[in-house]
């Protein structure tokens, strides 16, 4: 196998991605394609397309590989997804496995290099399947944007939190809130303000709709779910963490022992919890959904592949906070020169897709020792 090809996997933007994506799934027959088109203010060719492939003898367990939840992320997705299909596919087990592969589902994000949906949603805050997250309110996500959160133009690749910046015995505070504080206020996400950060949404988006109607159609057919959510951004850098949404529902211990094994696959992952500082607990992710959609008989394990992009230092930490604040105060109220927009977007574009073959061969190889480890172990792998 030549390692040295792994770089190109990753497409060069979104309409090559797609279209790659659709001849590989062509190639290999999937029985069910479906592109669903996504509606948009300023696009009309923006679409999430789907490949299924049904067992084809006894249906037991149905894998779900997902990718770009977050628009900007999905150049990392997309090259998952190609290895995938031209390394691991072939030599799947099928008889009793069926494989649901589901590429860019947020198309108008990997299109423009945004984190969100046109409609300012954060696709992974946007999956409440009674509806009843969309109710409820953040009241320490608002408590920290009114301190802290500036809404005035972009004057400077520096937000305004980093002026009020102190730090104290290695952990960074900011007018008295230590970074790990605001993080774990805001991660979660909020259903109030667009303009806040991590919004969920008042309602499923579009595509997060097709998602969910989708698996309600496929997941009563097996045993055992899982899936796979391929994400970047979080942890050490050239590393992929496996991450859950912290709601203690989303990990079946039985079926994530029987298939994940943390330290023979050490090489290739770590299993970072929701609780680790830098980290936190998601409210309205994907993975919840699988397990709010799951018959009392089920297994699921669904889980969050991210790869870290800057790193984990405090250093880095403060980096990608810094711009992840300053580029969506920017995209909702403007920038004062188009040299300070050029400079947060070209950091923003970095935070998500590191411009390096070290750090794109790392994705690939950690994800296919993962596949094909997790594969073997369940018996999919001829």
């Amino acid at each position: 196998m030549n390692t040295n090809n792994d770089p190109k996997y990753f497409p060069l933007n979104y309409h090559e991605s797609r279209q790659r994506f659709r001849e590989q799934v062509e190639k290999l027959k999937a029985v069910e394609v479906e592109e669903w088109a996504i509606p948009s203010k300023k696009d009309n060719d923006l679409f999430v397309d789907s490949a299924y492939w049904p067992a084809l003898k006894t249906p037991k367990s149905l894998l779900v590989v997902t990718s770009g939840i977050h628009g900007s992320e999905t150049y990392a997705g997309s090259a998952i997804l190609q290895m995938f299909l031209q390394e691991i596919m072939p030599n799947l087990k099928r008889d009793n496995l069926g494989v649901l592969l589901v590429h860019s589902m947020n198309p108008y994000g990997f299109k423009y290099h945004r984190r969100t949906t046109e409609n300012g949603v954060n696709l992974n805050r946007n999956f409440s399947i009674s509806g009843e997250l969309y109710k409820s309110r953040n009241e320490a996500s608002e408590k920290m944007h009114a301190k802290l959160f500036s809404r005035s133009k972009v004057a400077s690749a520096r937000c305004a939190m980093m002026d009020k910046m102190q730090i104290k015995d290695g952990t960074a505070f900011f007018d008295g809130v230590s970074m790990d504080q605001f993080t774990k206020a805001t991660a979660p996400g909020q259903f109030v303000n667009p303009q806040d950060l991590e919004f969920g949404g008042k309602a499923l988006e579009p595509q997060s709709l097709r998602l969910v109607e989708k698996l309600k159609q496929l997941m009563p057919l097996y045993k055992d779910i899982i899936s796979l959510d391929l994400h970047t951004g979080l942890g050490d850098q050239n590393r992929l963490h496996l991450l859950t949404s912290g709601s203690g529902k989303d990990l079946h211990p039985e079926l994530f022992t029987e298939l994940f094994k943390a330290e023979e696959d050490k090489k290739y992952y770590v299993h970072t919890p929701a609780s680790a500082e830098g980290f936190y607990e998601v409210h309205g992710a994907l993975n919840c959904a699988f397990a709010d959609l799951a018959g009392d008989n089920q297994r699921v394990i669904s889980i969050t592949m991210e790869f870290g992009t800057l790193g984990h230092s405090l250093e880095a930490q403060l980096r990608s906070l810094n711009n992840f604040v300053v580029e969506h105060q920017g995209f909702y109220n403007g920038y004062a020169s188009s040299e300070v927009e050029s400079e947060v977007l070209k950091e923003s574009f970095e935070r998500s897709y590191p411009q390096n073959d070290e750090w794109r061969k790392a994705v690939v190889a950690a994800s296919r020792g993962l596949f094909q480890n997790i594969c073997k172990r369940g018996g999919f792998l001829s």
